[in-house]
């Protein structure tokens, strides 16, 4: 019985100290990038921290998991985008993303963000124009036959389809993850629904 609670007080030791180590570890962090803010100007508190929450939020979440049922993850170094049931990929897409490397920090970046997201809507997108202000002008259909949704923090981030083919499997996009529009169409009607996970890593 002594043995078993010395044991025991050093458990709860030694998970004290390791919980102490990362908070202080998570105090630094913070204090080097308020100052790093600081220093850069143009400072906005409430801007850095929405930064700061989302680059958090978006690490811890952005963690390998699994989730019952139907789920999609988007692998952006390798432009796949994978259909999982459970833990086996039943499908799998070459995609386009962001032009621009790395986790988003702000809109317009040209960055697709990583993390845990859902999907929040499906929408006919075959009327829709959009100018990439590459110098084209305005493009006709430029997101194929439907926009999927994401909810992730950011506004106008979705799958969808393209206007050009030849993107896919490149960086060439604001920020979204794009397909072949015959490839869309399949996602589409055969495994997207309201409310299933999308995980993004870089």
């Amino acid at each position: 019985m002594i043995g078993s609670k010395i044991k025991k007080n050093s458990l709860k030791k030694n998970e004290h100290r390791q919980a102490k180590v990362l908070s202080s570890a998570f105090i630094v962090l913070f204090f080097a990038l308020f100052s790093l803010a600081c220093a850069c100007g143009n400072f906005s508190l409430n801007s850095f921290t929405t930064t700061l929450s989302k680059f958090l939020c978006s690490k811890a979440e952005a963690s390998e998991q699994t989730f019952n049922g139907k789920w999609i993850k988007v692998v952006k170094h390798e432009f796949k985008l994978y259909v999982y049931n459970n833990d086996k990929v039943i499908k799998s897409y070459n995609v386009a993303v962001g032009r621009n490397l790395g986790q988003k920090q702000r809109a317009g970046d040209n960055r697709t963000p990583e993390g845990n997201f859902t999907v929040q809507q499906i929408q006919r997108s075959d009327y829709w124009s959009h100018d990439f202000r590459d110098g084209k002008g305005v493009i006709e259909k430029a997101y194929g036959p439907w926009f999927i949704r994401l909810k992730t923090g950011w506004k106008g981030i979705g799958i969808h389809g393209t206007h050009a083919p030849s993107s896919i499997g490149k960086n060439d996009t604001e920020g979204c993850i794009r397909l072949r529009n015959e490839e869309l169409v399949e996602l589409k009607n055969n495994h997207i629904k309201i409310g299933m996970p999308v995980v993004i890593v870089k």
